[in-house]
C-alpha cells in the first residue's frame, strides 16, 4: 500500500480530533481536593489514574496529529501559523506530558515527593520546566488561534476563536473545583482541536489521488 499525503492528513486529523475528546474527558475527571488540583491529596486521589491516562493519551495524540495538520495549513496560515503550531507542539511536550507522567506514573509510587503547594513535584528544575513549557504552550495556542482567524486561512472563524479563548482562559485565576476547572482548561482547546481535525479529514477525503496538481488544489481550497 502506498501511503499518500491524503492518508497522512486523514490520520493526522483523526488524531487531532481524538486528542481534544480524550483531553476534555480527562480534564472533567481530574481530581480537585480542597480547592487544589495539583496537591498531594489531589494527585494521589483514587479517581486520578483514569483522568491522567486520558490526558496523557490526548497529549500523545496531539503530537501525532499536529505535524500533518501543520503541513496542510502552512500555505494558508503563513509564518505566524507555523510558528504557533510549532510552539503548541513543543509546549505540549515540555509542560503537559512531563507533569502528566508524574501524575500518572510517579505520584503513587513516591508520594513523599509531591508537595502541597501545587508545584507537582519537589524539584526546582521541574518547576522551571513547567513554567517555561506552560508559557510556550499558551503562546503557541494563542498564535495558532490568531493565525486561523486571519482572512485567507480557509478555516471557520469559530475554530480560531476557540484557540484564542483557550489560551486566554487558562490565564484567568478562577477558584479550582471539580469539573469546572477541567472545563476552564480543556473545553475551548477541545473545540478547536476537534473542529480543526474534522476539517482536515474532510479536506483529505476531497482528494481523489496522490500528490497531483489537481489534488493539491482541492486540498488547499478545503
Amino acid at each position: 500500500m502506498t501511503v499518500t499525503h491524503r492518508h497522512l492528513l486523514t490520520l493526522g486529523g483523526t488524531a487531532l480530533a481524538l486528542s481534544g475528546i480524550t483531553g476534555l474527558a480527562g480534564g472533567l475527571l481530574h481530581p480537585v481536593v480542597d480547592g487544589q488540583s495539583h496537591s498531594a491529596a489531589s494527585i494521589t486521589a483514587p479517581g486520578g489514574p483514569p483522568a491522567y491516562l486520558l490526558l496523557y493519551g490526548g497529549a500523545i495524540l496531539l503530537m501525532l496529529g499536529l505535524p500533518a495538520v501543520t503541513a496542510w495549513l502552512a500555505p494558508r496560515v503563513g509564518l505566524l501559523g507555523v510558528a504557533g503550531l510549532t510552539l503548541y507542539f513543543v509546549g505540549n511536550a515540555l509542560s503537559a506530558q512531563s507533569h502528566l507522567v508524574v501524575e500518572g506514573f510517579v505520584a503513587r509510587e513516591v508520594p513523599q515527593a509531591i508537595p502541597d503547594d501545587g508545584s507537582i513535584i519537589a524539584s526546582g528544575s521541574f518547576l522551571l520546566l513547567q513554567v517555561v513549557g506552560g508559557l510556550v504552550f499558551v503562546a503557541g495556542v494563542l498564535l495558532t488561534g490568531i493565525a486561523l482567524l486571519r482572512r485567507g486561512s480557509g478555516v471557520p472563524w469559530w475554530i480560531g476563536a476557540a484557540f484564542v479563548l483557550s489560551a486566554l482562559g487558562v490565564l484567568v485565576p478562577l477558584p479550582e473545583a471539580p469539573v469546572l476547572t477541567g472545563l476552564q482548561v480543556e473545553l475551548f482547546e477541545a473545540v478547536g482541536t476537534v473542529g480543526l481535525g474534522v476539517l482536515a479529514v474532510r479536506a483529505a477525503r476531497a482528494v481523489d489521488s496522490g500528490p497531483t496538481r489537481s489534488a493539491r488544489t482541492a486540498l488547499s481550497r478545503a
